[in-house]
């Protein structure tokens, strides 16, 4: 898999790289590098391409992430029937430790900075871009797409999990404006997220947008266009279970071939 690392050295899981991107092709069964790409290069592997873009949560050393992407692109490639032509994963320091939750969501801010730069180079090469995301790679997602210049920066974004505060999607809240810049957006959540419902509801004071969906319901159903909700209370029962749920990846299947509702229940 093509990787790009906003890492220090790569995998450093606490620090930001201090500038730009590092691109590497990465053999999962070793967990090695094949090679290692420039920018120009790896923007012409992508060229004419359909793309799907995995952003990882908190707490994840390199090794965790790869086995998580793997576990993506091995589920893409049997249940999507080929809707991607390039399945490419995202590293940034999100923290290895269980309490570093307020410094990690620090550096998701920062690494949004440089991925709405990225994400808009790629849009410009590729076929189409399709970002999925888990955890607090929510926040690095809509906050890039808040700040890029570009409309419809990207197709669809498939938001799961998502460590924000259930209410940032809509009128006047912190990623309103991020609405604009996909296609979709689909938040899949599930009330049996463990993580959510305790710990991040200590450390915001707030429910999460991944535990029971966004805020107000009427409010997505007649206004926001473009924003689809999947609950997957039946499906997921613990924070990391989508990257392994089929109904999660046959729904992305439907909603690429064809109109889907607003909302589902998986």
């Amino acid at each position: 898999m093509l990787i790009i690392s906003s890492r220090k050295n790569f995998n450093d899981p606490d620090t930001l790289r201090q500038n730009g991107h590092k691109f590497k092709e990465i053999d999962f069964q070793t967990d090695l590098p094949i090679r290692d790409l420039k920018e120009d290069e790896f923007l012409e592997e992508i060229s004419g391409k359909n793309v799907l873009l995995l952003i990882h949560g908190y707490n994840n050393e390199q090794d965790e992430v790869y086995d998580a992407y793997e576990v993506i692109q091995d589920n893409i490639s049997t249940l999507t029937k080929n809707k991607f032509d390039l399945v490419i994963g995202y590293t940034w320091p999100g923290g290895n430790k269980g309490i570093e939750w307020y410094s990690s969501k620090r550096r998701a801010n920062s690494v949004a900075r440089r991925f709405r730069f990225l994400i808009s180079t790629m849009s410009q090469k590729a076929n189409n871009i399709d970002i999925m995301s888990h955890s607090l790679g929510a926040r690095v997602v809509l906050k890039a797409l808040k700040q890029a210049d570009d409309k419809k920066v990207i197709r669809n974004y498939y938001c799961m999990a998502a460590a924000v505060d259930n209410e940032v999607l809509e009128e006047n809240e912190e990623f309103h404006l991020s609405v604009g810049k996909a296609k979709k957006i689909i938040v899949f959540h599930s009330k049996n997220d463990e993580v959510l419902a305790i710990p991040y509801r200590i450390a915001e004071w707030d429910n999460a947008l991944g535990l029971y969906g966004p805020e107000d319901k009427a409010y997505i159903q007649k206004r926001a266009k473009t924003i689809y909700v999947a609950n997957c209370k039946k499906v997921v029962a613990r924070h990391g279970d989508y990257k392994r749920t089929s109904a999660v990846y046959k729904y992305i299947n439907r909603l690429l071939s064809k109109k889907v509702a607003k909302f589902v229940t998986l």
